[in-house]
């Protein structure tokens, strides 16, 4: 049984791939940033790879009243698209995308925190905005929607992991510089206990 472990670029990898730290039945690919190439290179990776379950890995940021603590790694339930105030959605449109729940259950077995995540074109730098979507969402994460949401049309178990390393708002690119390596290096230790 093949994991394909895939995050949106190669830094989030890297560890792993260094350290030669993966089971021989899972292989690891950055499949792109943003959720146009996500999906393309999580396409890509399916239908080359025909993996038996995928798991994302990756940092998001924290929105307002989580509590969660930078390098903080949660496992993903579902998904949404982000939808602005100012856009209408036609009705047949997919918004929502659960993750697997046999995964989910193990990353909770594992101990860690359960979390909705949000996916939007950009980052979030609006605190209003923020607030906002934290009625919908703990995380904000630029991939998760369209990794999950191939998979599930594929018919392909999936689930994501995600460390946080900023909260969503105006300071959240530096907060993320600041803090990802760290970030990174607790979503990969997450993962090799869930594998």
């Amino acid at each position: 049984m093949t994991t394909l472990v895939v995050a949106a670029y190669a830094p989030e990898l890297a560890e792993l791939a260094e350290l030669d730290r993966l089971p021989a039945d899972v292989i690891a690919r950055a499949v792109g940033i943003g959720l146009i190439d996500a999906a393309a290179g999580t396409v890509r990776a399916l239908a080359e790879l025909r993996p038996a379950r995928v798991i994302l890995v990756g940092t998001a940021g924290a929105l307002p009243q989580t509590g969660y603590a930078i390098g903080t790694v949660c496992t993903v339930v579902v998904s949404t698209l982000a939808v602005r105030p100012c856009e209408f959605v036609p009705e047949p449109m997919i918004t929502l995308v659960e993750s697997d729940g046999a995964l989910v259950a193990r990353g909770r077995a594992l101990g860690l925190p359960t979390a909705d995540c949000v996916s939007g074109v950009g980052i979030t730098r609006d605190e209003d905005e923020a607030r906002r979507l934290f009625a919908g969402a703990h995380l904000e994460h630029l991939e998760c929607f369209s990794v999950l949401r191939v998979c599930a049309q594929a018919g392909v178990p999936a689930v994501a992991l995600l460390a946080i390393a900023n909260r969503v708002g105006p300071n959240a690119h530096a907060e993320w510089r600041a803090n990802r390596v760290a970030a990174e290096a607790a979503v990969q230790a997450a993962l090799l206990r869930l594998l």
